[in-house]
């Protein structure tokens, strides 16, 4: 999966989208619709940041315009589902006070939980550290 890590809010992606549909005449369920039916099931918008995000069409009729960060696009950091389960469950650790204040043990342990195997160092886990610090403000 790909997590975006700009800065721009939720608010202000959702307005840039809405404005660059709008100016396209495709704000409406049908016309959007009719849009990602002709572009093969997805377009794909570049935002203010530069990040690219791909639209496709969702099943709620009321809110129809699914989207998501584009692969490898600026501001966004891949993710892999090991990596997610490792963060999510140091996090959570971390709100519920279950942790010793050693990184690498404390990770390891909330692997194991995951049923995920240890890492040998924290040279090792870069990329799990960054997500953890993108997911908890802190490490």
């Amino acid at each position: 999966m790909d997590m975006y890590t700009g800065s721009l809010s939720p608010e202000t992606i959702f307005e840039e989208i809405i404005t660059q549909l709008t100016a396209r005449g495709l704000h409406l369920p049908k016309t959007f619709a009719t849009a990602i039916k002709e572009r093969h099931g997805y377009m794909e918008v570049t935002l203010a940041d530069t990040s690219r995000w791909v639209l496709r069409l969702s099943d709620d009729p009321e809110r129809y315009v699914h989207l998501h960060p584009g692969r490898y696009s600026p501001h966004t950091l891949r993710i892999k589902a090991a990596a997610l389960k490792t963060a999510m469950a140091y996090t959570a650790a971390a709100r519920n006070g279950q942790l010793s204040g050693e990184l690498l043990p404390d990770m390891n342990a909330v692997r194991a939980v995951a049923g995920l195997s240890p890492v040998r160092s924290l040279e090792d886990a870069q990329h799990l550290l960054k997500i953890i610090h993108l997911m908890s403000g802190s490490w």
